[in-house]
């Protein structure tokens, strides 16, 4: 393996949580706020980062919130949902393996840094990793400089010597036009995507256990 410097997403890559927190949270937003959820919500918000998310549930549930008050509110939301998630199957094994082979690691997320560690430590594999960066707003990952700036924190250069562990389309289609070699693993929320991100990725995988190691 000659790739040393790896970046994850975390929702959907290595925990089951896209389902669970980021389909269920704007749910239970609404419900604490008295608001039932129109048709097609998960379908919207999944197209969007997280301000753009806020701004569109606020507006559009006429929820009595700011956006300062809405990040607050919507944190203890996902802390209480994510006391639920777990890791998807093999993740453990490959974080260990990595390590052993002299990897560095980090996260980089749509979810604030904080909660990630948060998350991590509690499932045992938060060591694992150099650093937590939250990408949203302008420091998404629609933005190419975002994963440049990961990669030259973790020490790398050359993108096409890294590797971008993503589930989601549009991270996928950013880390693509970088030049990261591209793992997507399968989750059920990006079913629709899926033709594209096998298409996009160098391996396109249903969980962790299928990793093909000579490829890296």
């Amino acid at each position: 393996m000659h790739r040393k410097q790896w970046i994850f997403d975390m929702d959907g890559t290595l925990t089951d949580s896209m389902t669970v927190v980021w389909q269920g949270a704007p749910l239970e937003l609404l419900r604490r706020y008295g608001r039932t959820a129109r048709p097609g919500i998960h379908d919207v918000l999944l197209s969007m980062g997280m301000v753009e998310g806020a701004e569109y549930l606020i507006r559009t549930y006429d929820l009595p919130l700011t956006l300062r008050d809405y990040e607050p509110a919507m944190r203890q939301v996902i802390r209480d949902l994510y006391k639920k998630v777990e890791l998807k199957p093999g993740v453990r094994e490959m974080l260990a393996r990595l390590k052993a082979e002299g990897v560095r690691m980090c996260i980089c997320s749509n979810t604030w840094a904080e909660q990630c560690e948060e998350v991590l430590t509690r499932l045992g594999v938060a060591d694992y990793f150099e650093f937590f960066y939250t990408a949203q707003g302008a420091k998404s990952k629609a933005h190419p400089e975002v994963f440049r700036e990961v990669l030259e924190r973790l020490g790398g250069s050359e993108p096409a010597d890294a590797v971008v562990c993503e589930d989601a389309v549009y991270a996928t289609r950013t880390a693509r036009q970088c030049g990261f070699y591209l793992i997507d693993i399968e989750d059920e929320t990006s079913a629709a995507d899926q033709p594209e991100l096998q298409r996009l990725a160098d391996q396109y995988i249903t969980d962790w256990t299928q990793l093909d190691w000579t490829k890296l």
